[in-house]
């Protein structure tokens, strides 16, 4: 065995493809800190809406602190639900308009879990070729019989609902895309699925907080909130706290708790981080949030002038090259901005890039340094 690691450390050194555990200390928020030595403004972050640091959401985990055990001491099945459990899950089925909801410590745990349970041997599930890794293994953990559809092309995810003859069809798909920053055609997926009878799981978790009149999502962005049998999100992203959500009817949601093995065999969240979260629902519906989404796409605005395709937080600058990749983020870095590459297998072979991540926390100075170095890299 310790030949075989040595052998495949070896092979990811020789191809460029070494991952390492690399420090980052912030200064306060996660858009800020050191990195290698360097004073650096963070462009890899997912805190879309700068909340990681919102006084709302610490003054929220502080108060369960005083209040409820640092832990839960236990899964949520055998002494680990509290009432800052269900006020949370109760908090996230108001604002996803949705019946129950149900709330996961990790994203990754959501998707494997709710997938698993609801799909078997007897299922075809239909993923975008581009979807989340959590989704891939949630449907490959299923035992379903798995089609992947050309990335955002409802024609090919067409051809193969017309195609499938098994009693059960699950259509999972990411709403904004992690790695390259675009949007699924999702009235196109919501009109095949009502067509073919097809159960349609959207992925919020880059869109939670980010878009819609009270920060739902995308779908409650494009007019489509309920249109999909579940709808799943994570509170670690635009809501700057921790673990995740899927909401939907009250049956499927009970069903769950029941099937879901990634629910079922953890230790529940600690109660300060469901205060945070729940805390961070109240921030993305107020006005404040209004206007951090609204500040969010002005600095995407701004961006356009280099990155004329940069049309959501998430901008690839796709180089294709990984040597080049990593020259430019050193680039980058020597100008105190971090903006990590992305290689494979996190992305196809032949698209390395640097993903760059905007904040509502960024201030315009930040976004003009970020201009100018791209300017002068590109």
């Amino acid at each position: 065995m310790t030949d075989f690691i040595e052998k495949e450390l070896a092979g990811l050194a020789a191809a460029g493809l070494t991952r390492t555990l690399r420090e980052f200390v912030p200064a306060g928020s996660a858009l800020r800190g050191e990195f290698r030595g360097h004073r650096v403004v963070n462009f890899s972050s997912n805190s879309y809406l700068g909340l990681d640091n919102h006084p709302v959401l610490k003054k929220a985990a502080q108060d369960a602190l005083e209040k409820w055990p640092v832990g839960a001491s236990a899964s949520r099945l055998i002494t680990g639900t509290g009432p800052w459990a269900r006020e949370l899950e109760e908090k996230t089925a108001t604002w996803k308009k949705r019946e129950a909801a149900l709330y996961f410590g990790s994203g990754y745990g959501t998707n494997t879990g709710i997938i698993a349970a609801l799909a078997d041997r007897d299922t075809d599930i239909f993923l975008d070729k581009l979807d989340h890794a959590s989704i891939v293994d949630g449907a490959i953990l299923s035992r379903a019989k798995l089609h992947r559809y050309r990335h955002n092309d409802p024609r090919d995810l067409e051809r193969l609902l017309a195609r499938s003859t098994a009693a059960r069809k699950l259509v999972v798909t990411d709403t904004l895309f992690s790695m390259d920053g675009d949007i699924a055609p999702l009235e196109d997926i919501v009109g095949l699925c009502e067509r073919y009878g097809t159960l349609l799981i959207v992925d919020e978790a880059h869109a939670s907080g980010v878009y819609g009149a009270t920060g739902g999502g995308l779908m409650e962005e494009r007019g489509l909130s309920g249109k999909a049998f579940l709808e799943m999100g994570t509170f670690s992203k635009g809501l700057g706290a921790a673990g995740a959500y899927v909401a939907g009817d009250r049956a499927t949601i009970e069903y769950l708790v029941n099937r879901a093995r990634s629910f079922i065999f953890t230790t529940a969240t600690p109660p300060m981080v469901c205060a945070a979260c729940a805390a961070a629902i109240d921030v993305v519906r107020s006005e404040e949030g209004a206007q951090l989404r609204e500040r969010l796409q002005h600095h995407i605005a701004a961006l356009r002038a280099v990155v004329p395709a940069a049309a959501t937080p998430i901008v690839p600058i796709v180089l294709g090259d990984i040597p080049a990749t990593m020259a430019r983020y050193e680039t980058l870095l020597e100008n105190g901005l971090l903006g990590l590459p992305v290689r494979p297998p996190t992305v196809p072979e032949g698209t390395s890039r640097l993903r760059l991540s905007l904040s509502a926390g960024h201030t315009d100075g930040e976004i003009a340094a970020l201009i100018k170095a791209l300017s002068a890299i590109n």
